[in-house]
């Protein structure tokens, strides 16, 4: 015994786009003097890369850099070097 499917009949459908992108911001680099963070003392120059990534928020600014609160308010404040528009996907959703 056979069973009819019955057809609903849809008079719309919600439909939308949404646009995925990722934008890299290159900034300038600069220079930290080694000696204002005592913090970085005794450590080898990979564990300094690791601690500043970790901690640049934390860690105070450049002396030549007087106008920025941290670090990473100084990095933060470079002149962009470089932009790229990467890995852009579009997706189209209906009745979501």
């Amino acid at each position: 015994m056979t069973q009819k499917r019955e057809e609903t009949k849809v008079d719309t459908l919600k439909v939308r786009i949404c646009e995925e992108q990722t934008l890299w911001i290159v900034r300038d680099s600069i220079d930290i003097n080694v000696s204002e963070y005592p913090e970085l003392e005794g450590m080898t120059e990979d564990e300094m890369i690791d601690y500043v990534k970790e901690n640049a928020g934390d860690m105070s600014a450049p002396s030549d850099c007087e106008w920025a609160d941290s670090l990473y308010d100084a990095l933060s404040q470079q002149d962009v070097i470089r932009e790229k528009d990467t890995n852009n996907d579009t997706f189209i959703y209906v009745n979501e």
